[in-house]
């Protein structure tokens, strides 16, 4: 009771800025950048290159022509992929790259992927999964799309429908009617001021899959100290790479770089063809009414759930092959095409990447001087120089107060307040946009309140709409992620749960150590209940900010 009566006392709030502000906003900050940049040095000089990087604006370039950007470059890239998949195919063994036989450098990284690997346990390797609220062929991004993929007819490959029969015999899942879907969908999604960045919808069947085998690449890595759930790694070693001769690597459209030749050249044969099954071998590019179907020479696209974890994988398993082969020591990371390895490796890496296919982005490659970067984290001689970055027009309160923490943060980084006037005065001017009420805010890098130095008032925090949920649904959407796949005739027992479940926050109380387990005896284990968040995002609410904080140590007019 008390609970609902504190939510009934939150205020619905409007998040937006005066239609004149965000010109002016962007106008100042472009003058003070410009400023700082002739008078304080690298990190200034820096920030000017980059915070405008990343804006996007269809008055600058409209989406279409992103759109079109994007889907020719990615097709550059295939017509180049398809070239690799005949150079490796047609490679003589006894070739030399980089003072090393292509024989051996594929055989020496094909032992590191097979030992990461391990034993392909089949068909338990099919189970490690959950649907997510991503985009498939057939269901669209929703907050309850995880759920809507257990009803209706399911989109999979054939190639991948023998493995989803064999997994889902005898479960709650074999009744699921299923439609062959044999390509996945190209879409794009904003990236920079003037192009678009493409993935591909798969069919859902395919992404459970695929998640499934990325999970088990994930936790085998992190056995060799590849951690894919944390960039802090990567983010260290850019921070002491000038000292320890380090280098930092980064490679254009990595992910789809990875061409099926050399997939086959370096995973084991069973890893091989249960990967090639999951994945499709098509996508469709839909411009206006005309559909074009296009056979892929990468292996798989942004947007298949194995991806991600196959490139960090592969690239890892080249990088210290090409190390021992060389007889190069030191230091190597990697966080997908993020790649950290000793100076003296780049120059053969460099050529060993480019004869497999992939291209080497100088823009944020360094391995001389000073700089490095790596995971987002940018340094010059091991002093954090990392920008912020303005992504389009700044419209909404949040936006403001997103930007002016940014900015505290850039310029009072390892001091708590600012060191230059210019930054001061700038948000000193634009924080008056801000309602007083949300100054005093204690975290740097959240957008519902401002970091003042002020004892904490009130924050935003996002309003949610429910969504209504079946509850049967909801329930087999329980069992399903918790891996409990019996039978329906086994799912009597745990109908109780349904009141639990019918509620659209009943996700909410169950996720993490804190939250009450379900004493089920599920598989011979006892689950934490999860599922995803049935509730979409309606605008911003005030709520009083936490009562244990007190005080922050970011004062940011300590000295102006």
């Amino acid at each position: 009771m008390e609970m609902r009566r504190t939510n009934s006392r939150r205020k619905k709030f409007r998040d937006k800025l005066p239609g004149h502000l965000g010109k002016a906003i962007l106008k100042d900050l472009t003058l003070m950048v410009d400023e700082l940049s002739a008078t304080e040095g690298f990190k200034a000089g820096y920030l000017k290159e980059q915070y405008l990087s990343k804006y996007c604006d269809p008055t600058t370039t409209s989406p279409e022509h992103r759109r079109e950007a994007a889907i020719k470059k990615w097709l550059s890239q295939e017509e180049r992929n398809a070239r690799t998949n005949i150079r490796l195919y047609m490679a003589e063994p006894d070739m030399v790259i980089a003072g090393c036989r292509l024989e051996d450098l594929l055989s020496k990284a094909g032992d590191i992927v097979e030992r990461v690997l391990g034993p392909l346990r089949y068909p338990n390797i099919l189970w490690d999964s959950v649907h997510t609220n991503g985009a498939s062929t057939r269901v669209p991004r929703e907050v309850t799309s995880a759920m809507d993929k257990l009803t209706g007819a399911a989109h999979i490959s054939s190639s991948a429908l023998k493995h989803w029969t064999l997994g889902s015999y005898d479960t709650i899942l074999e009744g699921q009617e299923l439609e062959m879907r044999e390509s996945s969908q190209l879409f794009t999604v904003p990236k920079s001021t003037d192009i678009d960045r493409v993935a591909c919808k798969e069919p859902e069947i395919n992404m459970f899959l695929q998640r499934s085998v990325g999970n088990h690449i994930r936790r085998r890595l992190r056995k060799y100290g590849i951690d894919l759930n944390d960039q802090t790694r990567n983010q260290e070693l850019a921070k002491i790479a000038v000292k320890r001769d380090l280098a930092t690597i980064d490679l254009s459209s990595a992910s789809d770089s990875i061409t099926t030749q050399l997939v086959f050249s370096l995973l084991p044969l069973d890893w091989f063809h249960l990967m090639n099954d999951l994945r499709v071998k098509a996508t469709i590019i839909v411009d206006g009414d005309v559909e074009t179907h296009h056979e892929l020479e990468m292996f798989s696209s942004m947007g298949n759930g194995f991806t991600f974890e196959l490139e960090s994988l592969l690239f890892y398993a080249i990088t210290r092959a090409i190390s021992w082969e060389l007889g190069i020591k030191g230091t190597i990371s990697v966080f997908g095409d993020d790649i950290i390895a000793p100076c003296a490796l780049v120059g053969p890496l460099m050529q060993v990447f480019h004869f497999f296919g992939f291209k080497t982005n100088e823009k944020k490659t360094f391995w001389t001087g000073k700089f490095r970067e790596s995971c987002g984290c940018h340094y010059w001689n091991g002093v954090d120089v990392s920008p912020f970055y303005v992504k389009g027009p700044i419209v909404k309160v949040t936006e403001l107060i997103k930007l002016l923490n940014q900015l505290l943060q850039w310029d009072a980084y390892g001091y708590g307040f600012f060191q230059t006037q210019q930054c001061a005065e700038f948000h000193r001017k634009y924080s008056r946009h801000v309602p007083k009420i949300l100054y005093g805010g204690q975290n740097i890098e959240e957008i519902g309140s401002l970091v003042t130095g002020d004892l904490p008032r009130q924050r935003l925090v996002p309003k949610k709409k429910d969504v209504q949920v079946d509850a049967s649904l909801a329930l087999k959407h329980w069992l399903v992620v918790r891996r409990f796949t019996r039978t329906s005739d086994e799912i009597e027992p745990y109908m109780e749960h349904l009141d639990w479940c019918k509620t659209p926050q009943w996700h909410e109380a169950s996720i993490g150590p804190r939250g009450p387990k379900a004493s089920l005896p599920l598989s011979g284990h006892l689950y934490t209940p999860y599922a995803t968040d049935a509730a979409e995002e309606v605008g911003y609410e005030l709520v009083p900010q936490p009562e244990w904080l007190v005080r922050t140590d970011w004062q940011p007019y300590f000295v102006w």
